[in-house]
């Protein structure tokens, strides 16, 4: 089942707070995916789920065009305004679902996402279409919120997200980020687990999540094993959180 309806509802009201949103404007994320990626002034680059449009706004500074993406249209303009701020012109924005892109075969010589796959209902399909309009020897970057390996923190962490963000479908450990990544026309180049924490309640608050859903999370964080605790440590004003980064390049 679709999730486009969820997630336009979620973020279409709140598309200027993302757009604002420090977490997904983070300058050193941003510079970091620059570099990894060593785009060239004449690449095309896709953003895929644009959100507020900072990663193809950090894209289109390098290369010679960027088409941005997304289900939900507040998003798109807010995208659109951020990139007109900067007096950017090689930018284009467009209403598109990931899971059927009507972009042609290896159009693109850079395919990237943040922050977005943990809201696809099916990640497979998803990865498959961001391969196949992706060139041969073209770049493939992914930074998207993660979980530690294993059984308990797979679950509760999820559950944990779902809690927060109605739209939220999955977000992979390494583990299974390796299973997905396997069945790809694709080289890994990096793959990395960085750890990172959420201010709280900005976290909450840019998801507008409700106080009962609050104190449930609190419920989880706290009755995880000591294990899980280890690598979930949290306060009034934080919470531990992971998330994946990939750079791969396409056979």
């Amino acid at each position: 089942m679709s999730n486009v309806k969820e997630i336009r509802k979620n973020f279409g009201q709140r598309a200027l707070d993302y757009r604002l949103s420090s977490t997904h404007s983070n300058p050193s994320d941003l510079d970091r995916m620059i570099k990894l990626l060593k785009p060239s002034a004449d690449n095309i680059a896709l953003d895929v789920a644009t959100g507020g449009g900072h990663t193809a706004i950090a894209l289109a500074k390098s290369v010679k065009q960027v088409a941005a993406i997304d289900v939900t249209p507040e998003m798109l303009a807010e995208a659109k305004i951020a990139s007109d701020q900067e007096g950017l012109s090689n930018l284009t924005f467009k209403a598109e679902n990931v899971h059927n892109l009507t972009f042609a075969d290896h159009q693109f010589d850079i395919v990237a996402s943040r922050f977005a796959i943990h809201h696809f209902d099916d990640v497979k399909i998803a990865l498959q279409e961001m391969c196949r309009v992706l060139k041969p020897g073209g770049k493939l970057y992914i930074l998207d919120c993660s979980v530690l390996d294993g059984e308990e923190p797979e679950r509760e962490i999820n559950r944990i997200e779902l809690l927060r963000d109605s739209s939220h479908q999955y977000s992979y450990s390494p583990r299974l980020w390796q299973q997905l990544l396997k069945e790809l026309p694709l080289t890994i180049d990096q793959a990395s687990l960085i750890k990172d924490q959420y201010e709280l309640p900005e976290w909450y608050d840019r998801m507008g999540t409700d106080l009962h859903n609050r104190e449930v999370i609190v419920q989880i964080l706290n009755n995880l094993s000591a294990e899980s605790k280890t690598g979930y440590p949290f306060g009034d004003d934080y919470i531990t959180a992971y998330r994946f980064e990939l750079l791969a390049t396409k056979h």
